[in-house]
């Protein structure tokens, strides 16, 4: 078994004021305690000296400060300026209201959509920084990963080490099987294929992978949309399948299934719902289209053709 070098960061986005999805960076902080006590080597990009020194402080109480890097990046923005600037022209009320949950960050939130993008730039960053060694296995992990409880037990032990083989690509997990469904669909509709807080591949692979996913943003905004990085990384699959390796999963088994199954799961029935829920949410797309399909049709009628 391969050990796993994992690849997480935090940037504020004033999401503490996001009506229905507001999460102070306090309880953040709390969601990433509950599995950073893992023994792997961790690298964290953040943006002020403040957290770093928070980071490196419940690490060393735990033992794990020679195994821990925390890098400082004081405006994220500037990382990537032609990216973000891409992404915020589709900051638009035409492109949010034809969007299934108008209201859900990805629908209306530019520098969210950015944020998540910075994923791949942070883990091939750390390869590029001799962090992570271009045939090491390389990790991303959301820093709110598990959202304190959601998937896994507060009671879980995650202060192991965590050793996998995963396939020598960029190995992504599914909720569903992959299709040629167009993209425009899937993202008005907002389907989630992929999902984003695991991603695990091989260090040499990932500035390839930061690469197609930002190709692909740029692809999406000259339409008119964006989105989150779950839709704009299916977009890189389609764009490159060989370098993925793409595995049907769960929201709530993905850790599990991957030589962690001394992870206690949550309630069977909470899963049972999560599911019921979202194909609640194709039924209001499908209601959503056929209404626009009317109001369209209606116009038509009431004007005279010459």
């Amino acid at each position: 078994m391969r050990e796993i070098v994992i690849v997480t960061a935090f940037f504020a986005i004033n999401r503490e004021n996001w009506r229905g999805f507001n999460r102070s960076n306090e309880l953040y902080f709390e969601y990433f305690k509950g599995w950073a006590s893992v023994k792997n080597r961790l690298v964290v990009y953040v943006e002020s000296e403040e957290l770093k020194k928070r980071i490196i402080e419940f690490r060393t109480s735990l033992g794990l400060d020679k195994r821990t890097i925390v890098v400082v990046v004081p405006n994220i923005l500037d990382v990537d300026k032609e990216l973000y600037s891409s992404i915020k022209s589709c900051e638009t009320q035409v492109q949010r209201r034809f969007r299934l949950l108008p209201n859900n960050p990805e629908s209306w939130n530019a520098t969210y959509n950015y944020i998540m993008l910075m994923k791949q730039w942070c883990a091939s960053d750390a390869v590029k920084n001799g962090f992570v060694g271009l045939e090491e296995m390389l990790a991303w992990v959301d820093f709110g990963f598990n959202h304190g409880g959601g998937a896994y037990s507060l009671e879980s032990n995650f202060n192991f080490l965590w050793k996998y083989d995963f396939q020598d690509k960029i190995n992504l997990f599914s909720t569903q099987p992959l299709d040629n469904r167009p993209i425009f669909d899937i993202v008005l509709s907002m389907d989630t294929y992929i999902m984003g807080m695991l991603l695990v591949g091989t260090g040499k692979y990932w500035e390839e992978f930061r690469l197609l996913v930002r190709d692909s943003m740029i692809d999406l905004n000259k339409s008119g949309l964006m989105d989150d990085d779950q839709n704009i990384i299916l977009m890189a699959i389609r764009k490159q399948p060989e370098l993925f390796n793409v595995k049907v999963s769960s929201w709530n088994t993905v850790l599990y299934d991957c030589g962690c199954n001394h992870l206690i799961l949550v309630d069977k029935n909470n899963r049972i719902i999560r599911y019921l829920r979202r194909i609640l949410s194709r039924i209001v797309y499908k209601m959503k289209v056929l209404k626009y399909t009317f109001n369209i049709y209606k116009y038509l009628s009431s004007k005279t053709i010459h």
